[in-house]
């Protein structure tokens, strides 16, 4: 099953309301989808800025997670700030889905800003849920500098 904007909104319903450290990875599974770490930038502000691409898949966490567990191991301090792009994301296999929620509960409490770059309004929805897992504020941006700008301030 792969939950993509129309799945979302099945399942969910329709009333829901470089300063950088490390070069850029490749795509975890192919050019057509997958997660990749951008950059981690330690100072001043620890940030790590991923995007996402296409519908992602177990296969595309299993991948990504070891390089996402090295970036919060890195941070200089207690929290970090984490861009999430995901202009380019379409959904979500099923049980890539629950990999995602799986990621917030893992490091949520780790996040003290997250900005989400998106143009899609399903993914602003979807992700006010994942709000109430973060211990810091979350953030919706349409343009990638505004985000910038916030995640860096």
């Amino acid at each position: 099953m792969t939950l993509t904007s129309e799945a979302t909104f099945a399942a969910i319903g329709p009333n829901v309301a470089n300063a950088g450290a490390t070069a850029a990875t490749a795509m975890t599974t192919s050019t057509s989808h997958g997660l990749q770490i951008e950059s981690l930038t330690l100072a001043p502000v620890p940030v790590v800025r991923v995007s996402a691409r296409g519908i992602l898949t177990h296969d595309d966490y299993t991948a990504f997670m070891p390089q996402l567990d090295a970036a919060f191991a890195e941070q200089t301090g207690d929290r970090l700030r984490l861009l999430f792009d995901a202009r380019e994301l379409q959904g979500w296999e099923l049980r890539a889905a629950l990999d995602d929620l799986k990621v917030v509960m893992t490091h949520g409490r780790q996040v003290e800003r997250m900005a989400l770059v998106t143009d899609a309004r399903w993914m602003e929805l979807l992700s006010n849920i994942g709000k109430l897992l973060l211990a810091g504020e979350m953030r919706h941006f349409h343009n990638r500098d505004e985000a910038e700008a916030w995640i860096s301030g």
